[in-house]
C-alpha cells in the first residue's frame, strides 16, 4: 500500500447524484402515498407535503456552495472545511478558524463517503461525499486516508 500524505486538500462540490437519489425516494413516496387507501383530502395533504420539501430539496441544492475539506494533520486527526464562495450555502455558516476533529466512525465504499466531524462545541457536521463530489484520485485518496486511519487505531 502506497503511503499516505500527512496533509491533503479536498475540492467538495454539490453532488447531482446525491440529489437524483433524494428525489427517486420522494418519487417513490409520493407513488406510496397515491396508492394507500386514504381518505381524499389525507392524501393531497400528504402529497402536498411532500411537494414542498422537493422544493427545499431543490432550493437547497441550488443554495450548496462548494467546500474546501482541508486535513491539516493526520497524526492529530485535525480537519478544516472552509467555504469556496462566502455568503452562500450552508458551508458560509461555518467559523473559518474553527477545527474540526474526525468521528470515530466513518462509512466508505468505492463510490461513497459519509464522513463525520465533531466541532469543538460538540456538535457533528456529517458530509455525504459520493464519488461525483470530488475528483477520482481525490476520492481514491480520502478513502485511503480514512481507511488507513482506521487502520491505525486497530493496531493501537
Amino acid at each position: 500500500m502506497s503511503p499516505v500524505p500527512n496533509s491533503a486538500e479536498f475540492q467538495l462540490r454539490p453532488s447531482f447524484n446525491y440529489l437524483c437519489a433524494r428525489l427517486g425516494l420522494a418519487i417513490a413516496a409520493a407513488a406510496l402515498i397515491a396508492l394507500l387507501p386514504l381518505l381524499i383530502w389525507a392524501k393531497v395533504a400528504a402529497l402536498l407535503g411532500l411537494g414542498l420539501a422537493v422544493l427545499w430539496l431543490l432550493v437547497d441544492y441550488r443554495g450548496q456552495c462548494a467546500e474546501l475539506l482541508i486535513l491539516l494533520d493526520a497524526s492529530e486527526d485535525r480537519w478544516r472545511l472552509l467555504p469556496v464562495s462566502e455568503g452562500r450555502g450552508r458551508g458560509s455558516q461555518q467559523s473559518e478558524a474553527e477545527e474540526l476533529r474526525m468521528a470515530a466512525t466513518q462509512f466508505v465504499t468505492g463510490y461513497l463517503v459519509i464522513a463525520y466531524f465533531k466541532r469543538p462545541q460538540g456538535q457533528t457536521i456529517v458530509r455525504v461525499l459520493p464519488r461525483d463530489s470530488l475528483s477520482a484520485p481525490q476520492h481514491r485518496l480520502l478513502r485511503k486516508l480514512l481507511i488507513q486511519r482506521v487502520a491505525n487505531r486497530s493496531r493501537t
